[in-house]
C-alpha cells in the first residue's frame, strides 16, 4: 500500500494511533506531538538527555503539518507514521530502512522542505541517504540517544521500601494548588542524597526561566521561548525540582552557647532550610505513559547524586498514581511506564542503576546545503622549486 498522507490531525490518529500506542515507549514523541496538536497547545518535542527540542506548532499553523502512516500490500493496518513541521526535523515512527527510503521520494514529490529527522537510527540513516540523493543536500550527525522506560516493579526495586533512609527522612511531593497539596505522595526511601521533590509554581518562574536558558546553551539546544515554556511546565506540575538541605552544622554548634537551655533546643531541633539543586520536566501523560523531558543540574551541583534522584523519585511520584497533576493518561489508563531519552555518549549503567532499561535508539541528522565535490588542482608542467641543500651556515663565536 505504502505511504499515506493528510493534514488532518484526526484522520492521522484515527489511522496510526493504534499502533504508536502499541509501542508507547517507542513512539512517545509523535504521541505527545499528536495530542499537542489536537488539544491546540504547543508541544516540546524533545529528543536529547532528557532534553528539550524544538516547539511542534498547533493549530493556528495546521497548513504547514503534514502527517502520514505507511501500510504494508496485505492491508494490515499502519506499521509505520510520521509527523512533519517543516522547522524541525522529520518525526519517523518505524524501523524498516525500506520504509523510510520510501517516505524520502514521498515528501520530495510533495515539495516538502526537510531540515533533519529524528527516528530510529536504521530508519533515519535510510531516509538521510535516499533524501541526500534527490535533493543533493549534506548530512550531519546532530545527535544519537538512547530510549529507556521504567516501570513499576523495577522502580520498586531500586532501593525499595525497606532501602536506607536519606539524612532529611521521607521525600514528598508538595504540588501547586489543586495538584493534591504538600505531601501529595511520599516515595519509598531510597539511597542517595537526602533532599525532596518539590514541584514548581509561579513563585519559581523566574528560576526555571533562566535554568531552561541554561540548559539549552549547554545542549545547544533551542527551546522556543522559555517563558512560554515555564508557564506550560507550571501550569500543568511538570517543573518538579530536587531540593536539598542546606548546612545547620554551625548553627547547631552556635547553639551551644545559648543562655536559655529552651532556646538551645529550638535551635538545635529547627527544620532545615531547602535549596533548589536539580530540575526534572515532564509532558504530560499519554498512551499510559510519560516522559521526562530533560534533568538540569547547575554545574556547581554536580557530581553528588541529585540528577538521579530527581529522575527516580519523580519517575515513581508518577508510576504510584498519587499526584493528581500528571493525571492518568486521560483519565482512560494508569500510567504504567516513564520514558526517559538520554544521551547515547553517556554509558548505560547512569541510567540502569536507576531500574530503566533500553528499547531502542534514535539518532537525529540535520540537512544542509551540498558541499560539491572539491575543486581540482591545476596541474603545471614545470617542477616544483627544490630548497637548498647545501652545508648549514657556521656561527661565529
Amino acid at each position: 500500500m505504502g505511504w499515506w498522507t493528510t493534514s488532518d490531525v484526526d484522520q492521522f490518529a484515527a489511522a496510526a494511533e493504534g499502533y504508536l500506542r502499541s509501542r508507547a515507549a517507542e513512539n512517545t514523541m509523535l504521541l505527545t506531538a499528536a495530542l499537542a496538536v489536537r488539544s491546540g497547545r504547543p508541544a516540546q518535542v524533545v529528543g536529547l538527555p532528557s532534553a528539550p527540542g524544538a516547539t511542534v506548532a498547533g493549530p493556528g499553523t495546521a497548513g504547514e503539518m503534514l502527517y502520514g502512516w505507511w501500510e504494508p500490500p496485505d492491508g494490515s493496518g499502519a506499521r509505520g507514521a510520521f509527523i512533519h513541521d517543516p522547522t524541525v526535523p522529520l518525526l519517523i515512527a518505524g524501523r524498516a530502512p525500506e520504509m523510510a527510503a520510501a517516505l524520502a521520494g514521498t515528501l520530495s514529490k510533495l515539495g516538502r522542505h526537510v531540515s533533519g529527522v529524528d527516528a530510529p537510527v536504521e530508519a533515519a540513516d535510510a531516509f538521510a541517504a535516499a533524501w541526500s540523493q534527490r535533493e543533493r543536500s549534506s548530512v550531519r550527525v546532530h545527535r544519537h540517544c538512547r530510549v529507556y522506560r521504567l516501570t513499576a516493579a523495577a522502580a520498586a526495586g531500586v532501593g525499595g521500601p525497606a532501602g536506607p533512609a536519606s539524612a532529611a527522612g521521607p521525600a514528598s511531593v508538595a504540588g501547586p494548588a489543586g495538584a493534591g497539596g504538600p505531601g501529595a505522595w511520599p516515595p519509598p526511601q531510597t539511597p542517595g542524597p537526602a533532599g525532596r521533590l518539590r514541584m514548581m509554581t509561579h513563585a519559581d518562574r523566574g528560576l526555571l526561566i533562566d535554568w531552561l536558558i541554561a540548559f539549552g546553551i549547554e545542549a545547544r539546544e533551542r527551546i522556543g521561548s522559555p517563558p512560554d515554556v515555564a508557564d506550560d511546565l507550571i501550569s500543568y506540575g511538570g517543573a518538579v525540582l530536587w531540593e536539598a538541605p542546606q548546612r545547620t552544622f554551625r548553627i547547631r554548634e552556635a547553639a551551644h552557647y545559648l543562655v536559655s537551655p529552651q532556646h538551645r533546643d529550638a535551635a538545635q531541633q529547627a527544620e532545615p532550610t531547602y535549596q533548589p539543586v536539580a530540575l526534572a520536566t515532564v509532558a504530560r501523560p499519554v498512551a499510559g505513559t510519560v516522559r521526562i523531558n530533560l534533568v538540569y543540574t547547575p554545574p556547581e551541583r554536580r557530581r553528588n547524586g541529585h540528577a538521579a534522584a530527581v529522575t527516580l523519585m519523580t519517575s515513581r511520584a508518577i508510576l504510584a498514581g498519587a499526584v493528581p497533576a500528571y493525571g492518568s493518561g486521560g483519565g482512560a489508563e494508569a500510567n504504567s511506564e516513564v520514558v526517559l531519552i538520554a544521551d547515547g555518549n553517556r554509558p548505560d549503567r547512569q541510567v540502569t542503576r536507576l531500574g530503566f532499561q533500553i528499547v531502542g535508539e534514535r539518532t537525529v541528522l540535520r540537512f544542509g546545503p551540498s558541499s560539491g565535490p572539491l575543486p581540482k588542482l591545476q596541474s603545471s608542467s614545470r617542477p616544483m622549486p627544490r630548497l637548498p641543500t647545501g652545508p648549514l651556515p657556521r656561527l661565529r663565536r
